[in-house]
């Protein structure tokens, strides 16, 4: 049976994790909206991470439902993931969004995640033979 939980070890806890993905960015993925990115892990699962800065979300509720959505949506999906430390950062403009939008947006970004972590594997594979 899957574990769809979400705790402390599908987080990223410490500004030094937080870092060290901003460091070793492997993976990018961008839209108007939110900002993905990722770098591997050794543990075999994905964590997370979220910067919802006031610069861009102004009302804490409106950063706070932003940040359940994300965790929401990571959590249904993190099965799917590969093993990464994944940041996202939220941009102007996804304060306006309401919930069903955030959400399909979440979804194709996490398809092009997994699809450019694929492409970012083989080419590291192939540089290696």
């Amino acid at each position: 049976m899957a574990d769809f939980s979400f705790g402390k070890h599908c987080r990223l806890q410490s500004a030094h994790e937080y870092s060290r993905v901003f460091a070793d960015t492997q993976v990018k993925v961008a839209c108007p909206e939110l900002l993905i990115i990722a770098s591997s892990n050794e543990l075999g699962r994905p964590r997370l991470g979220l910067v919802i800065a006031k610069k861009h979300v102004k009302l804490a509720s409106q950063r706070n439902r932003l940040k359940r959505l994300i965790r929401e949506s990571f959590r249904l999906r993190q099965q799917h993931l590969p093993a990464l430390d994944i940041v996202v950062l939220a941009r102007k403009g996804i304060a306006s969004m309401d919930n069903p939008a955030v959400t399909r947006t979440l979804e194709k970004q996490w398809n092009r995640l997994c699809k450019r972590t694929l492409e970012s594997q083989d080419r590291t594979e192939t540089k290696k033979c």
